[in-house]
C-alpha cells in the first residue's frame, strides 16, 4: 500500500481547450437557452438556478464549449458536499485558475494559508483579482452545484469577487436553490443574467427535438403528452424516454401522475429502473454512491474484483443520465452519481447493517489514504467511527504538508475531526499552534504554547523540542529577541531523535538570536558549519525552517554589517531558487525578495527595488517575518519621498504604522514614526514632528531596559528622532552630542553600516558652525567607511547637503585616487534622482474633466475627497466604516481610472480640474 502521507495527486485542472463533444441530447435541444447565455458574454455574473435534473449543467456545458472555441479562458469547478469548507474551496479554486496560468494565481497562493479571518480572506480575493485581471483574455469561472457552499467565510469570499471582480471576469453559478450572494448591485448595472427554473424547463418544442433524440422517432401527440407528464422538467422526460425505448409500450406512470419533482423521480426510479436490476448489479450501484466521486480502482476496493463493473459504468455513461465524468478537479476516469440517483440509492445505503456500512467506509479511507487524497480518507474513517484513525492519519500527513507549505490543507484536514479529539491529542495542538503563528494569531498562539508547556511534560524530547522550535517562531514573528535568547540553552540542546525539520529550523532561529545580539560571525558559521540534516534524501528548502530561508538570514548578517554586495549576491541566489521551486518556497522568496529590495534602494536603484516590490507588497506584509516588512516599508517610503511624491510616502510610514500597531510590533512603530517626523520636518511642520516625537519618546520609555537585541533599536531609533528635531530647531551643539554617543554606541553594537550618516550629518553641522576642517574630518571618515562597505543612499540621505559637503572636502579627498573615485560616484548616483510619473496636464475643457470624473463610483469619489483632506488610509477605512484593504482597493482604482499613480498626483489632477 502507498505511504498515506504521499503527496496528493493533481485532482484539478481547467479546460484549456474543447473537449470532443460526447453525444448529449438535452444541450442539443437547449438551443435557446444556450443562446441566452450567449448574450450573457460581456457580463459580470450569470446564475442559473433550478433542481436537479433541470438540465442547467448540460446546458452551459454547450456554452462552455463554445466560449473555449472563441478563445475565452474558463475555469470549471464541479462542487460536492466536501467542498464546504475553506481550505479544500481555495485549493480547488487557485488550482482550477492555476492551470490557464500560474501567474494568475500566484500572489493569492502566498496569502491562502496566512489566515482564515476576514482581512485574509479580502486580501486573498484582492490578489487574485489582481492576477485576473492582468490576464489578457477574459475568464470564465464556472461552480457547478454551487449549493453546496454554505461557509459564511466562502459565500464573503465569493461576494468579494463579485464585487470587486475585473471587467473581463465572469462569473457562473449553477445551483438548486438561491445564493446566500448580494446581486443587487449587478442586477441594477445590468451586469447580471438570472435564469430560473422557467427559463431552465424545456418548451413543447424543445420537448419533441429531445423525445425525437433519444427515441428516433415518436410522433406529436406522445411528445406532447410526455411533455405535460414532466412539466418540461429534463430529467424527468429523460427517464420517461429511456424507460420508453425499453418497454416501447407506454410509461410505468399512474394516471394524472406527473413527474416534475425529486419525491416523483424517486419513486419512479425505485420501481421502473432499479427494480429490474439483478442483485449484484443493484449492490454495485449501491455501493458506488458511498463517495461522492468514484473510479473503478475505488469500485474494486469497495467490492472485489467486479468484472463488469466497467460495462456497468459504460452502460450508465451511455444513457447520459445517470453518470457524469466527476470534472476537471479529477483525472480522467472519475465519475459521479445524477444527485438524484445517489439521494436514492444512499435510501439503500442507509438501510445496511450499521457494522456493513462502517466496514465500507473502512475499505475507502484506506484506499483513499493509500492514493493521498487525505481530505477524503479521513472523511470516510470519522464516517467508519474510526476517530483515531483519522487523527493518526492526519499527524502522519503533518510534516509533509508542512514542508509543501500547505498548511491550509492541514487545517482543513483538523477541522473534520471532532474538537474533543483534537483537545486530547497535544500533536495535533501542536500543529495548530504553528498554525497560529503563520496565520498571525499571535496571542492565540502565545496562549496555546503556554497551555502545551505544561501539558507535554510527559512528552518524548523530540515532541518538547517541537514546541521549543515553535516558541522561538514565535518570538521571531514577535520580533522578541529576548524571547529567542531564554531559550537558547533548549535550542542548542537537540534530542538525538530530532528530525530534519526540527535540526533545520533549529540553525535559523540560532542565526536570527545571533544576529541580533552583535554575533555576525557566529550566525554565519551556524548556516555554514556543517551540511544541514536531510529529508527523506533532500534538504528542506521552502518554510520558514528551509534551507533557503536561513541562507537569507545569512545574507542578512551581511547587511546588518554593512557588506551590501555580499548581502545583494545571497539574496539574488536565493530568489532564484525559491521562484523556481514554486509555492512550497514563498516563504523564502518573501524574505529575499523584500531583502534584496533594501540593497537595490541603497545601491541607488530605487525603480529596481520598486519594480520587486509593488507586486508583492501585500504578500510580503502578510507572510514575512518583521524585518523584512520594516525593510520594505521604509524602502517603498524613501523611494516616494525621492520621486516628490510626500503623500504617498506618509501613506506607506503609516501603513506601517496600522501594521505595527495591530500585531504589537514596536520596534516596527518606532521606525515608521521616526520617517514620518522626517518627512514632516521637511515638508515644514515642525508641530506635527513634535506630536510624532511624543509617541516616540513613549516607546523608548518603555522598553529603557532593553540593552541588547531588537528592542534595544528603538533607543537609537528615538535618538535619530531627536537629532533631528534638534538640527531643524537649530539646536546644532546638542545635536553634535547627541550624535557622537549614538555613534559609539552604533561602532559597540557592531551596526556598522549607520555610522557613515552619523558623520555626514555631523559634517553638516559643523560646517554650519563654521568648523570646516571638522567637517571635512567627518567626511572624509563617511568616505572611508562608505567606500569600505560598498554604501551610496546611506551616505545621500543624510542630510540635504551632502554633495556640497563633499565638494567642500576638495583636495582631502581627491589626493586618495580610490575615495575620489567613490565621490564622483556618489554625485552621479546624486543626479540620477528618480522621478514620479506626472499626469499629463489637462487639455479637454472643464466639460471633459469633469467627465474625467464621472468614471469614479460613488464610494470611490467619497475616498478621493476624504483623500484631499490628507487623510491617512487608516482614517478613510475608520470614517467610511471599511476594511483597510478595502480603501486600499479603491484606491487603487481611482488611481487607473483618473490615470494616476499615487496620492500626490490624486491631488495634482485635482487642482486641475479646479476641484481644490
Amino acid at each position: 500500500m502507498k505511504d498515506p502521507c504521499a503527496k496528493p495527486r493533481q485532482r484539478v485542472a481547467a479546460e484549456r481547450k474543447p473537449r470532443p463533444a460526447r453525444a448529449d441530447a438535452a444541450a442539443i435541444a437547449r438551443p435557446r437557452l444556450v443562446e441566452q447565455l450567449r448574450q450573457a458574454r460581456h457580463r459580470r455574473c450569470v446564475v442559473l438556478q433550478g433542481p436537479a435534473g433541470s438540465g442547467k449543467t448540460t446546458a452551459f456545458d454547450a456554452w462552455r464549449r463554445e466560449l473555449l472555441g472563441i478563445g475565452v479562458e474558463v475555469a470549471w469547478i464541479a462542487l460536492g458536499e466536501g467542498d464546504d469548507d475553506l481550505a479544500p474551496f481555495v485549493d480547488a479554486l487557485l488550482a482550477t485558475l492555476s492551470h490557464i496560468d500560474p501567474s494568475m494565481t500566484a500572489e493569492a497562493s502566498a496569502l491562502a494559508g496566512h489566515g482564515h479571518g476576514e482581512d485574509a480572506i479580502e486580501a486573498l480575493v484582492i490578489a487574485l483579482v489582481r492576477g485576473i485581471a492582468a490576464q489578457r483574455r477574459d475568464v470564465a469561472l464556472i461552480l457547478d452545484d454551487a449549493h453546496h457552499l454554505r461557509d459564511p467565510r466562502i459565500v464573503n469570499a465569493l461576494q468579494l469577487l463579485l464585487d470587486y471582480g475585473p471587467a473581463n471576469l465572469l462569473c457562473v453559478f449553477a445551483s438548486r436553490n438561491a445564493l446566500p450572494l448580494s446581486l443587487g448591485r449587478l442586477r441594477a448595472q445590468g451586469e447580471l443574467l438570472e435564469i430560473g427554473f422557467d427559463a431552465l424547463r424545456f418548451t413543447p418544442q424543445e420537448s419533441a427535438h429531445l423525445v425525437a433524440s433519444l427515441l428516433g422517432k415518436a410522433d406529436e401527440s406522445q411528445a406532447r403528452v410526455l411533455h405535460e407528464l414532466t412539466d418540461g422538467w429534463a430529467a424527468g422526460l429523460k427517464m420517461l424516454c429511456l424507460d420508453l425505448r425499453r418497454k416501447r409500450g407506454g410509461t410505468a406512470l399512474q394516471t394524472g401522475e406527473r413527474v416534475r419533482d425529486a419525491q416523483t423521480f424517486a419513486r419512479y426510479f425505485e420501481s421502473a429502473v432499479l427494480s429490474r436490476l439483478s442483485a449484484p448489479e443493484l449492490r454495485f450501484f449501491v455501493l458506488c454512491a458511498l463517495p461522492e466521486h468514484f473510479n473503478l480502482g475505488l469500485c474494486d476496493a469497495l467490492l472485489g474484483e467486479v468484472p463488469a463493473a466497467a460495462e456497468l459504468l459504460g452502460r450508465l455513461e451511455g444513457q447520459g443520465l445517470f453518470l457524469v465524468a466527476a470534472g476537471p478537479r479529477y483525472p480522467e476516469g472519475w465519475w459521479r452519481l445524477h444527485p438524484l440517483l445517489r439521494d436514492v440509492l444512499l435510501t439503500r445505503l442507509e438501510a445496511l447493517p450499521e457494522s456493513e456500512r462502517r466496514g465500507l467506509h473502512t475499505k475507502a479511507w484506506h484506499w483513499f489514504a493509500a492514493g493521498g487524497m487525505a481530505h477524503d480518507a479521513v472523511r470516510h474513517a470519522l464516517l467508519a467511527g474510526d476517530a483515531a484513525a483519522a487523527a493518526d492519519l492526519v499527524e502522519r500527513c503533518a510534516d509533509e504538508l508542512f514542508v509543501a507549505g500547505e498548511l491550509r490543507r492541514l487545517v482543513g484536514l483538523v477541522r473534520q475531526l471532532p474538537e474533543a479529539l483534537v483537545r486530547e491529542r497535544t500533536g495535533l495542538r501542536l500543529w495548530m499552534a504553528w498554525v497560529e503563528v503563520y496565520e498571525r494569531r499571535l496571542q492565540d498562539c502565545a496562549l496555546s504554547i503556554a497551555q502545551l508547556h505544561n501539558e507535554m511534560a510527559a512528552a518524548t524530547p523530540a515532541e518538547r523540542y517541537r514546541l521549543t522550535l515553535l516558541r522561538g517562531l514565535h518570538a521571531v514573528q514577535c520580533d522578541d529577541s529576548a524571547a529567542a535568547m531564554a531559550i537558547l540553552p533548549e535550542l542548542l540542546d537537540a534530542p538525538a531523535d530530532a528530525d530534519a525539520i526540527a535540526l533545520t529550523g533549529r540553525r535559523n532561529l540560532l542565526t536570527w538570536i545571533h544576529l541580533y545580539h552583535g554575533d555576525y560571525e557566529q550566525a554565519r558559521r551556524v548556516q555554514i558549519g556543517e551540511a544541514p540534516p536531510l529529508l527523506r534524501g533532500q534538504m528542506l528548502q521552502g518554510t520558514p525552517f528551509g534551507v533557503l530561508a536561513g541562507r537569507c538570514l545569512a545574507g542578512l548578517t551581511h547587511a546588518v554589517e554593512g557588506q551590501v554586495i555580499q548581502a545583494e549576491r545571497i539574496y539574488r541566489d536565493v530568489l532564484f531558487e525559491a521562484d523556481r521551486r514554486g509555492a512550497s518556497c514563498i516563504d523564502a522568496s518573501c524574505l529575499a525578495a523584500g531583502l534584496l529590495a533594501e540593497i537595490l534602494y541603497e545601491l541607488n536603484d530605487a525603480p529596481g527595488a520598486m519594480r520587486l516590490l509593488e507586486e508583492r507588497l501585500e504578500v510580503l506584509e502578510r507572510v514575512s517575518i518583521p524585518d523584512t516588512v520594516v525593510r520594505v516599508m521604509l524602502v517603498m517610503v524613501r523611494s516616494r519621498w525621492r520621486e516628490g511624491r510626500p503623500l504617498d510616502a506618509l501613506a506607506y510610514a503609516e501603513q506601517i504604522e496600522d501594521y505595527a500597531e495591530r500585531m504589537g510590533l514596536d520596534r516596527l512603530r518606532a521606525y515608521s514614526l521616526l520617517e514620518q517626523v522626517k518627512i514632516q520636518l521637511r515638508r515644514g511642520m515642525p508641530d506635527l514632528a513634535r506630536s510624532l516625537m511624543v509617541a516616540l519618546d513613549a516607546l523608548d520609555a518603555r522598553h529603557a531596559q532593553a540593552a541588547a537585541g531588537t528592542l534595544s533599536e528603538i533607543r537609537v531609533v528615538a535618538e535619530r528622532a531627536r537629532i533631528q528635531l534638534a538640527m531643524h530647531g537649530g539646536d546644532l551643539r546638542q545635536a553634535l552630542a547627541q550624535l557622537d554617543a549614538l555613534s559609539a554606541l552604533c561602532r559597540q553594537r557592531g551596526r556598522v553600516r549607520r555610522i557613515p550618516y552619523l558623520h555626514m550629518q555631523s559634517a553638516a553641522i559643523e560646517r554650519m558652525l563654521g568648523n570646516a576642517g571638522k567637517a571635512r574630518a567627518h567626511v572624509r571618515e563617511a568616505l572611508q567607511l562608505g567606500h569600505r562597505l560598498g554604501l551610496v543612499r546611506t551616505l545621500l540621505d543624510a542630510h540635504e547637503d551632502v554633495i556640497p559637503l563633499i565638494r567642500d572636502a576638495g583636495d582631502e579627498v581627491r589626493r586618495d585616487p580610490v575615495l575620489g573615485f567613490y565621490a564622483e560616484r556618489l554625485e552621479a548616483a546624486a543626479r540620477e534622482q528618480p522621478h514620479a510619473t506626472k499626469p499629463e496636464p489637462a487639455r479637454e475643457g472643464r466639460a471633459a474633466q469633469e467627465k474625467a470624473l464621472a468614471v469614479l463610483s460613488p464610494r470611490e469619489a467619497e475616498i478621493v475627497q476624504l483623500l484631499l483632506q490628507a487623510m491617512p488610509n487608516k482614517k478613510i477605512a475608520r470614517v467610511l466604516d471599511v476594511s483597510l484593504d478595502t480603501v486600499k482597493w479603491h484606491l487603487k482604482n481611482c488611481y487607473g481610472k483618473l490615470g494616476v499613480s499615487g496620492r500626490d498626483e490624486v491631488v495634482e489632477r485635482m487642482r486641475d480640474l479646479g476641484r481644490t
